[in-house]
């Protein structure tokens, strides 16, 4: 399933990129900061507290669509233990930008493919890390609060192959994270 979403993600983006669209785009930055909720690991019993993210991304935005290369970071904390787990992800992302006539919330839906680096300090220490497969989908809206400048807010749920951590144990990884943004065109 992660394979076939990931497939029709990848080929959506290649089918409605082309040269002289990309010509046209106007080039941005882009940097969120948001809470985290790691979901409880299916594979090996284990709850997480709610932590931050952090997003910084790089992109084309084409008016309907925009292409953007992410580097994001959250840590959570394992409850009732000092270990934490990590992630640092690195994503390619595809927007849809919604158009809302008199409106001046735009709305969009993303998705995104990638990996995460997942690590997983035991608290006294010991370090464990696995590099593994990643996806992600949300959605949100934007409003202008200057030339070239957005005001963003938005959900996304960030989902990972299982990571292989400290005992050769299995965790499974899901994520739901709500950010708020700012994106600078130039």
């Amino acid at each position: 399933m992660k394979q076939a979403i990931a497939g029709i993600v990848v080929g959506f983006i290649v089918s409605g990129f082309s040269v002289s669209s990309a010509i046209a785009a106007t080039p941005y930055v882009s940097g969120s900061i948001g809470l985290a909720s790691l979901g409880d690991s299916e594979l090996t019993a284990r709850s997480y507290d709610t932590s931050y993210d952090l997003v910084g991304a790089i992109g084309l935005d084409g008016a309907q669509y925009r292409l953007e290369a992410e580097l994001g970071h959250q840590k959570n904390g394992v409850h009732n233990s000092d270990a934490s787990e990590s992630m640092t992800t690195f994503m390619g992302n595809g927007y849809i930008n919604l158009d809302i006539p008199f409106s001046p919330l735009k709305p969009f839906v993303i998705a995104g493919v990638g990996v995460a680096k997942v690590n997983e300090d035991n608290g006294f220490g010991s370090t464990v890390e696995d590099t593994v497969f990643a996806w992600q989908f949300g959605g949100g809206a934007g409003i202008s609060v200057a030339p070239f400048t957005t005001l963003d807010a938005q959900y996304r749920y960030f989902s990972a192959s299982s990571a292989e951590l400290a005992g050769n144990h299995k965790y499974s990884i899901g994520t739901h994270n709500v950010m708020l943004g700012l994106r600078v065109g130039f």
